[in-house]
């Protein structure tokens, strides 16, 4: 499933910079900012919500292949 999203953002770029290149770049940074947000609505690890980390390994290379797929600064 994530990969599929990583290919249709890779498909979003492109029609950004195609059909509305002055927007893009701030629709692009709102689309990362949403996942940022997702990653960090909750702890990961820790015990009742101590100790944990706020994003995760994993959250952290996702929204940096986000990133990357969207054609933004990491």
């Amino acid at each position: 499933m994530k990969n599929a999203c990583i290919q249709i953002l890779r498909k979003v770029d492109g029609i950004l910079a195609a059909k509305s290149p002055g927007d893009a770049v701030a629709f692009k940074n709102w689309l990362r900012q949403i996942s940022q947000s997702v990653a960090e609505a909750s702890s990961e690890g820790g015990f009742l919500g101590i100790g944990g980390v706020a994003v995760s390994d994993a959250e952290k290379a996702t929204v940096a292949e986000i990133s990357s797929a969207l054609k933004l600064p990491s």
